[in-house]
């Protein structure tokens, strides 16, 4: 079964590249002026001291220097991004364990449902791990050893639900939601959501690694990231939705799916997140629920997920027709 995808999908697409680009050129504009502006103070006084000591060095050099040292900050910056995106894989990957540890009642049913769908969709099963969080979670990712940049036969998205999810739904209600992980997989989701986040990286490296908080770069890294999110939220958004009609296309169940994202909106708030405070940005933008962050931020502009009731209101259609 091929899942379609909703009308308008590739043009949210392309207004989040154009807003995620203007984030990533704005950070990577940022580091280059820090860098140039520092080399170009070191390479003055060393011209004086050279000057005084009587070297008279020739003046191209002092171009080359400048053009290294910007190669060099936008090389530290791609590797900035790519260890912080590895980083987050480990750490979220690390606080689970394999399905094959849960209680006999709990593997049998995800296995099967998870078996069951993957090979209707026609892609291979992936490995699904347990979260001991009560939050409720569920989320896709890619394993810490899998290339970041690069198609590869050897990559395997792995399927996370917490504890918390398994108690609070029914096992109806827990198939619509790997039905929906599913179909975010078979929409090649993955991908798409870590080329998305690299500008958000960029973005928020300025406000973690350069500098004082009342400095320049600071209010730019700032500002960046509220546009990188807005980015992310256009292209995100969309995604949801399209996994949710992938997941009733697989089930033909919505209403399961109806009821299972309304019991983690209603548990959410009462469960506590203190241990998921470090990996907001993680595992924020990609669980089935938004489950941490204001109201302003789960629902404005920055919002990495449809509301509640507009996707109660697909569901609901779907269901009608």
């Amino acid at each position: 079964m091929r899942l379609t995808q909703p009308a308008g999908l590739a043009t949210r697409a392309v207004i989040a590249v154009g807003i995620s680009g203007i984030a990533l050129t704005g950070s990577l504009a940022v580091v280059l002026v820090l860098v140039l502006t520092l080399t170009i103070a070191i390479s003055a006084s060393l011209s004086d001291f050279l000057e005084f000591a009587h070297i008279l060095p020739p003046r191209v050099i002092w171009p080359l220097i400048w053009l290294a040292a910007a190669v060099g900050g936008v090389v530290w910056l791609a590797r900035v991004i790519k260890q912080a995106i590895r980083n987050e894989r480990t750490e979220l990957f690390e606080r689970t364990t394999p399905i094959s540890d849960a209680p006999v009642d709990d593997r049998s049913a995800i296995q099967s449902a998870v078996g069951r769908f993957s090979r209707q969709v026609d892609i291979p099963e992936p490995a699904v791990r347990i979260d001991p969080t009560e939050t409720p979670l569920a989320f896709t990712m890619y394993r810490p050893v899998d290339p970041l940049s690069r198609a590869d036969h050897g990559e395997m998205p792995t399927i996370i639900i917490s504890r918390g999810l398994i108690d609070t739904l029914s096992q109806r209600e827990v198939s619509a939601v790997l039905a929906h992980e599913t179909a975010h997989i078979g929409n090649d989701d993955l991908r798409l959501v870590t080329a998305a986040l690299v500008p958000l990286i960029a973005a928020e490296t300025l406000t973690e690694d350069i500098g004082y908080t009342s400095n320049i770069f600071e209010v730019c890294g700032h500002l960046l990231s509220f546009v990188a999110l807005v980015g992310i939220g256009v292209f995100s958004r969309g995604r949801e939705m399209a996994a949710d009609r992938g997941a009733v296309a697989i089930t033909g169940d919505p209403a399961a799916l109806a009821t299972a994202l309304e019991k983690i909106d209603d548990s959410s708030p009462a469960k506590p997140v203190s241990d998921l405070r470090e990996h907001v940005r993680s595992t924020n933008a990609i669980n089935i629920v938004p489950t941490l962050g204001t109201e302003s931020v789960k629902s404005g502009l920055r919002s990495t997920h449809p509301s509640l009731e507009a996707r109660i209101e697909q569901l609901r259609s779907l269901a009608a027709d």
